[in-house]
């Protein structure tokens, strides 16, 4: 009897220690337990939605989340599957399954490895909600303890529905709504049995089962969840096998048609609003119907140009006067690169560096008619050559600018002075620091598709700058305004006469320079050519209507494009995509009036009839860019110009060989000079062998 006593009292005092223990435990873990109450704050991130230029839908960022269900509100089906597979004894339990417990501790040590979790809905509903997914002891004994007090303050349905309502079902769904209708375009009570057997399969492992991704890995899912219905006597075996054989349609994801200026759109909205707090839908500048003309267009010239491999990447820009961005693509195949190198890519320009050159002798008070010398030029150790290792001698700057002549754009660098352009390139927005070295003009100094589009916007914009910009406002889905973008007024970084002068030579380097396959039907397009030694990367920039444009083909590994019958260069993919991006975006809209450049008529004239004497045997007869008639002054030209410093030592040059063929006799004289150049008399025998012509254009 003593024996039996003492048994009794030592296990009593082992209940009792084990029960002191358990009320410790609980007091220890329940210190930093989150209240209930935070059920009815519920913070959820928030989900962005982004319209066009339109309002037309482009894409979704953030978790979806769907309209609250009730229980009672779902097809007994619905619920079944779900139950099979998470928790068939849910109705019956308080909160913790301790058979399920101690069911998956054994498996999980025969195992090895964690196989079976054990936890109930309610406890995976109170794991999602209010803690971390740490695998720790604190974490499980809190999680026990949240599922007690959910059991003991919300009914079976109300936790059911709370945790249909918020778990994770992939492709950023939160909730069985949002659920139903991203794979199957339906409500929740609209699911057929298949269909709930999928979406409960999903949330083993929800990227491993995605419908979209891993058709097949669902299907499998699916037809486990069948089969679990069947054993907890929910679904008949026949019914089972029948749904089996049968194809769950599922829908693809909308894709993004303009997933580069998206994720451009996103980095500005994080310099707009780093904290959000609602939904929130963004308008933006981007033109859908653009994107997609424009990425048929890569897609077709990339098939049809053998010059253009397949890792030779594309960007393309295009900003309207006022900065906003109505086309911005990154590169041939967003689902194979994300890099967007519209906006990340820093590469040389080339030659399409070369306005800022001809701006600044412009400012220096040179005109486009001026004469400059493309002849051989050496500076230090360094001597440029031109792209076709051919030089034209005596050729007018406008002339020199559409055939990209580097030996002249250097000579007139010099002339004009390194850090005039330098000042320029700066004025008008071009980014870094700017290495003033000999190779200035060449266009060695870096800059993105999206800096460029942005320098060379004054010349769209009446000589003004504008600030690139993607957001124009933000609004939350009740419709109110969270942001609306101010208008900015830019900087006036070109004088007006400049600016007609510089656009007058950049028409001609798409009318008869090396733009010409950029020209646009019923439009007055201006443009530059760029590439870079070896063709590494290749240009075409301007601007039209008002729209800038700016495209880029280049290798990421900086390797030459020299893998078709000819390299790729700035005057063939290039001008062509350009062409074709600027169709898109112009979209029909009718031209800006245009203001043609007045040339002074005397000095053309008599230069085009001796230009021989002054260039090398291989410059064409006829200059590349004629001149226009139409364009004659009928008043003088302002007298408070400065003269500029080529144009006297070119006037020098002309007297000079005047004098020196007069004293020879070679050349008539006087009333005969006039005669001689409105073509009355043939030209004299010359004393020897005779310049030859080239070939024009």
């Amino acid at each position: 009897m003593r024996r039996a006593g003492g048994i009794a009292f030592r296990v009593g005092f082992v209940g009792f220690g084990c029960f002191i223990l358990s009320l410790a435990a609980i007091y220890y873990y329940s210190r930093d337990l989150p209240p209930l109450s935070a059920l009815d704050h519920l913070q959820r991130p928030a989900q962005i939605t982004l319209v066009d230029v339109r309002g037309e839908f482009l894409t979704r960022y953030g978790q979806l989340h769907g309209e609250p269900v009730m229980v009672d509100g779902l097809p007994p089906h619905v619920v079944q599957a779900f139950l099979a597979t998470e928790d068939r004894n849910f109705y019956h339990h308080w909160g913790v399954n301790p058979v399920a417990i101690i069911r998956a501790l054994i498996v999980n040590l025969r195992e090895g490895s964690v196989r079976q979790g054990g936890s109930t809905i309610t406890q995976q509903f109170a794991k999602n909600v209010f803690l971390t997914p740490d695998r720790t002891i604190k974490r499980k004994m809190q999680e026990m303890l949240l599922a007690l007090q959910l059991e003991m303050t919300y009914s079976k349905d109300e936790i059911l529905a709370f945790y249909l309502n918020n778990v994770y079902f992939g492709a950023g769904t939160w909730g069985i709504s949002a659920a139903s209708e991203r794979y199957f375009e339906k409500k929740p009570d609209d699911l057929t049995v298949g269909e709930a057997a999928m979406l409960a399969g999903l949330l083993k492992a929800p990227s491993r089962y995605s419908p979209s991704a891993s058709p097949d890995a669902a299907r499998a899912r699916a037809g486990v969840v069948l089969a679990a219905m069947v054993d907890a006597g929910y679904l008949k075996p026949e019914d089972a096998e029948t749904i089996t054989s049968q194809r769950i349609a599922t829908v693809s994801r909308r894709r993004n048609p303009a997933p580069y200026a998206t994720d451009y759109a996103m980095a500005a909205l994080n310099e707009i609003m780093p904290q959000l707090k609602h939904d929130i839908i963004i308008h933006t500048t981007i033109d859908l119907e653009a994107h997609k003309r424009a990425q048929a267009a890569i897609e077709t010239l990339t098939e049809r140009d053998t010059r253009v491999a397949a890792d030779v990447q594309v960007a393309m820009v295009a900003l309207e006067s006022d900065g906003a961005v109505s086309l911005l693509i990154g590169g041939k195949d967003y689902a194979g690169s994300e890099y967007n190198r519209a906006t990340h890519a820093l590469r040389q320009p080339g030659s399409a560096f070369k306005p800022f050159v001809y701006l600044a002798a412009l400012e220096d008070g040179r005109r486009p008619d001026d004469i400059i010398l493309d002849t051989p030029v050496e500076l230090s150790d360094w001597a440029p050559s031109n792209y076709n290792d051919k030089y034209y001698g005596a050729v007018p700057m406008a002339e020199a600018l559409a055939r990209s002549l580097n030996a002249a754009a250097i000579r007139l660098q010099e002339e004009t002075g390194r850090d005039e352009v330098v000042a320029v390139a700066r004025r008008l927005g071009f980014p870094g620091d700017i290495d003033p070295g000999a190779a200035l003009a060449l266009g060695v100094n870096e800059a993105t598709p999206l800096d460029l589009a942005a320098t060379y916007l004054p010349f769209a914009n009446h000589g003004v700058t504008a600030q690139p910009y993607i957001i124009t406002s933000i609004y939350t889905e009740s419709g109110k305004v969270l942001y609306a973008r101010e208008t900015r007024p830019g900087r006036y970084v070109v004088a007006e006469d400049d600016l007609i002068a510089l656009n007058h030579m950049l028409r001609q380097t798409i009318a008869d320079g090396s733009g010409k396959a950029a020209a646009l039907p019923g439009y007055v397009a201006m443009g530059k050519t760029g590439t870079t030694q070896e063709s590494r990367d290749a240009w075409f920039a301007g601007h039209a209507a008002g729209v800038t444009g700016v495209v880029w083909l280049g290798r990421d590994d900086y390797t030459p494009m020299r893998d078709g019958w000819a390299p790729v260069s700035g005057s063939g993919a290039p001008a062509l995509l350009w062409k074709d991006m600027m169709i898109a975006v112009l979209d029909d809209r009718p031209d800006l009036p245009y203001t043609p450049w007045q040339p002074q008529p005397f000095l053309p004239s008599i230069f085009d009839q001796f230009r021989g004497l002054f260039s090398r045997n291989d410059m064409p007869a006829d200059p590349a860019v004629p001149y226009d008639a139409s364009y004659e002054m009928t008043a003088p030209p302002p007298a408070d110009r400065p003269l500029p410093r080529a144009q006297v030592s070119m006037d020098d040059l002309v007297a000079d060989v005047l004098e020196e063929e007069a004293a020879a006799s070679t050349l008539p004289q006087g009333d005969e000079l006039g005669a001689f150049l409105n073509g009355q008399l043939a030209e004299p025998a010359a004393a020897g062998p005779g310049p030859e012509s080239g070939t024009g254009g």
